[in-house]
């Protein structure tokens, strides 16, 4: 029996893995909007995240800070891969972005801001708007 996990084991481990996922999730819905947008910079304005696995952001990204055009909307899914780490997948591809929430802060960053964005961006700093 050295080295194997029984039938119990392996779903009490499933069970507290999902529930940790489904929490860390959970603390990401909800509307958070980005009240220290600089003009002419890249920015992410404005991220839902809705209970089922789908996001909305609100960006300013490089072409839109260079006034080529409006601020952009895309709708896609998202999903809490890790520990402070959501992949969200649109209809062109996806990108990782690490997370934290402090209270009412939602800072995001990580490569995955650029792809995002259109160039590398400092931490985005969003605050918690309605319930």
């Amino acid at each position: 029996m050295k080295g194997r996990l029984s039938w119990p084991v392996i779903a009490t481990l499933t069970l507290i893995a999902g529930c940790a996922h489904g929490s860390s999730g959970d603390q990401l819905i909800g509307t958070w909007t980005n009240h220290r947008v600089v003009a002419k910079h890249p920015a992410i304005v404005s991220v839902e995240f809705l209970p089922q696995d789908t996001i909305t952001i609100v960006a300013v990204d490089a072409l839109a800070a260079a006034s080529w055009h409006h601020a952009t909307t895309s709708t896609g899914q998202y999903e809490v891969i890790a520990p402070s780490k959501v992949k969200i997948t649109e209809e062109l591809g996806s990108t990782v972005l690490d997370y934290r929430v402090d209270g009412s802060e939602l800072v995001l960053s990580g490569e995955g801001l650029a792809q995002i964005l259109g160039k590398a961006a400092p931490p985005q700093t969003l605050d918690k708007t309605g319930q």
